[in-house]
């Protein structure tokens, strides 16, 4: 029985096969999964590949908007790059991050990004650049850091630096932003977002983390992480000065100030070796008037004690809005009685504040969940809502 089973079912499969045959069909194969649907912004990982400045250069100079031009791995020359790319830019960054080493760049025109290098000497934006982008670099070595628009006459329109490490010392600041203007209006004339700067000390040519001396408008200083300098973290001043100079166009206050979610701690490090008489006293939030519609919120300024402050200054706006900060030592020497002043916590508040400061809390000691490795997050949300644990910074 078994076998005569067998010899039947080999029969039907033999007079299936000849129906397939001879009627031309067969099975039907199955579907290809449909391609997950490709981002309108996605970029190839590089569409040039440089190994030298002359192929930088050529590759930047034939790039059209939205291209990525590479350098590969190697020590290279200071670079001069220069070019005109609205509407989507140029990216011109190290193959592997790291691994390309620059003594330098000297970037101008519109829509360059320049990415992921190591960077052994200073980077310098020209005035009347546009869209200039500076990101997840390792930045040490210059005079300073990153000098953004040199000039008394000129504008840098919409340059954002971001996501860099900044390792000091330098000359003088780790940031010098001359003038800066939101050409696009999307609010941001300079945006410093998410940076690290460490190793600023001060060697008798007032160091800066950040500084702004001149004029612009809608400065953004937003999650920056600045730890183990001597230095002014973040500094404006001296922005009205060109106005008695006869200077038309380019003096003024500053409009805009945004300083928000920021972790400013320990900036006692020593006096560069060999700077003659001591060097300055650090404050790590210092402001000073005129200017226009500014917010500082949710920033940490802490573990210094009295060092740990923002200092306002000269100027200070009607509306100034103070909110939700941690900050051991709120200081002023002048009348901010006019400015919004809420949600904050602080250790010592001196000088003309408001009377109105609703949700002040006086705590010198409040429970941030874990100081020894910077996690300076309070369980009110007040100051800062991320660690730098969870961040990263340079290439």
């Amino acid at each position: 029985m078994g076998y005569a089973f067998a010899a039947v079912v080999v029969a039907l499969l033999a007079a299936a096969a000849v129906v397939l045959a001879s009627s031309g069909s067969s099975p039907e194969p199955a579907p290809e999964p449909a391609a997950a649907p490709v981002p309108a912004d996605a970029r190839p990982e590089c569409d040039a590949l440089a190994t030298s400045t002359e192929d930088i250069n050529s590759a930047l100079s034939h790039a059209s908007p939205g291209e990525v031009v590479c350098v590969a791995d190697g020590t290279y020359p200071e670079l001069d790059l220069s070019g005109e790319f609205p509407g989507g830019g140029v990216e011109v960054r190290a193959e592997n991050p790291g691994a390309a080493t620059i003594e330098g760049a000297t970037i101008s025109g519109q829509g360059i990004t320049f990415a992921r290098f190591f960077v052994d000497g200073e980077i310098v934006i020209e005035p009347e650049s546009k869209e200039i982008t500076i990101a997840h670099d390792r930045i040490t070595g210059g005079y300073l850091g990153i000098d953004a628009c040199n000039s008394d006459t000129a504008t840098c329109d919409d340059v954002k630096i971001i996501g860099n490490k900044f390792q000091g010392p330098y000359g003088e600041d780790g940031i010098r932003a001359n003038r800066y203007h939101d050409g696009n209006g999307d609010g941001l004339g300079l945006l410093v977002e998410g940076n690290e700067f460490t190793g600023i000390r001060e060697d008798g040519n007032h160091s800066d983390c950040l500084q702004a001396v001149w004029t612009g408008d809608n400065l953004v200083f937003r999650k920056n992480y600045l730890h183990d300098n001597r230095c002014q973290g973040f500094f404006v001043k001296d922005q009205d000065d060109l106005c008695g100079q006869g200077v038309e166009g380019v003096c003024g206050p500053i409009h805009g100030i945004r300083v928000e979610d920021n972790l400013l701690v320990r900036n006692h490090e020593p006096c560069e070796p060999g700077t003659e008489g001591g060097c300055g006293q650090p404050i790590y939030m210092h402001i000073f008037g005129p200017y226009t519609d500014a917010v500082i919120s949710h920033n940490t300024i802490w573990g210094d004690h009295l060092d740990s402050q923002l200092a306002l200054r000269e100027g200070v706006a009607p509306g100034t809005k103070v909110e939700d900060n941690a900050i051991y030592r709120f200081w002023t020497d002048t009348d901010a009685s006019k400015s919004e002043f809420r949600d904050n916590t602080l250790c010592r508040l001196e000088g003309e504040w408001p009377e109105s400061r609703p949700g002040m809390q006086v705590d010198c000691k409040p429970p941030f969940q874990d100081p020894s490795v910077d996690d300076y997050r309070l369980p009110d949300g007040r100051g800062v809502d991320w660690a730098p644990s969870e961040e990263h910074y340079g290439p």
